[in-house]
């Protein structure tokens, strides 16, 4: 029922033009023995016949006529399902060739983010990791940021240091309670331990629970990746809202190489470069680098 149903007018066209074939013949035969004056002109005899005879069913004539009609409908429908095809077709090539410019056009946005994503990247790392605050080999600077107002953590967003184990290592997220990190978030913004000991000592241990006491946090609840004795952590805010949205922390395998005078001045130089490449990485970090989830 669907053939029929979707094809109908193509398989009536058909029988149409079968039959006028047939009709044609009969109808010639027909016309011999209707036509009232043979000798006359044959043409006229011939129209005659059929002028008085287009209403007879009993001749071929009116289905010679309806054949015919039908044949002319089929042809004329075959003819617009065409033109339609045709419309149809240069829409598909429209919607293709604009499809194809979207994927390309998507494909350079991407790119062009990613770009922007790593040079946001290189900025920050040209801007904290200077020789002005005595970066080296034996530091990291990591920075964390508050991705939403009622977050409980502090989502790693940066994060460099020229020995590899020491760039690769460290949590995807910090509690806003816990370690130096956040003694300076949920205090003054800043925080200093430097404690010249074994820090897989228990004396090490103790000195950082006292250090920290003092501020009302605790010491981190999973091992540090790198065994740092010198700590500086510094919050800052986003320069054009006031509010607080990350902070820094440096670090150092030895005491002395880093000074916390030095690294203030040097921030506090770049305090609106900072803040802004740090919203902007924030804003894209979700994108090209996610978090897995680990706390």
């Amino acid at each position: 029922m669907k053939f029929l149903k979707a094809y109908w007018l193509s398989i009536l066209e058909s029988v149409a033009t079968v039959s006028l074939a047939a009709i044609t013949v009969f109808l010639g035969i027909w016309l011999k023995s209707a036509m009232p004056n043979a000798d006359e002109e044959v043409a006229t005899s011939a129209f005659q016949a059929i002028q008085a005879h287009w209403k007879d069913f009993s001749t071929p004539i009116p289905y010679f006529g309806i054949a015919l009609l039908v044949s002319l409908v089929g042809k004329f429908d075959g003819f617009r399902s065409k033109y339609r095809s045709n419309l149809l077709d240069g829409e598909r090539k429209a919607v293709s060739s604009l499809r194809k410019e979207l994927r390309v056009e998507t494909q350079a946005h991407a790119e062009s983010k990613s770009n922007y994503f790593e040079t946001l990247g290189s900025a920050l790392k040209y801007m904290l990791t200077s020789r002005v605050v005595g970066f080296d080999h034996r530091c990291r600077v990591t920075i964390y940021r508050r991705q939403a107002n009622d977050d409980k953590y502090l989502r790693q967003i940066f994060r460099f240091s020229s020995t590899h184990a020491y760039q690769e290592g460290g949590r995807i997220r910090v509690p806003i309670e816990e370690g130096v990190v956040g003694a300076a978030w949920l205090n003054h913004g800043r925080k200093e331990v430097e404690i010249d000991l074994d820090p897989s000592s228990d004396e090490f241990a103790e000195a950082m629970n006292a250090a920290l006491a003092t501020e009302g946090c605790g010491c981190p609840g999973e091992a540090l990746s790198m065994s740092s004795k010198y700590f500086y952590a510094r919050a800052f805010e986003d320069h054009d809202t006031g509010k607080r949205i990350g902070i820094v922390v440096y670090e150092s395998v030895d005491v002395g190489v880093l000074k916390r005078e030095d690294i203030d001045n040097a921030i506090e130089s770049e305090t609106l470069n900072v803040s802004r490449l740090v919203r902007h990485l924030g804003a894209l970090h979700g994108e090209f680098s996610p978090d897995p989830g680990e706390e």
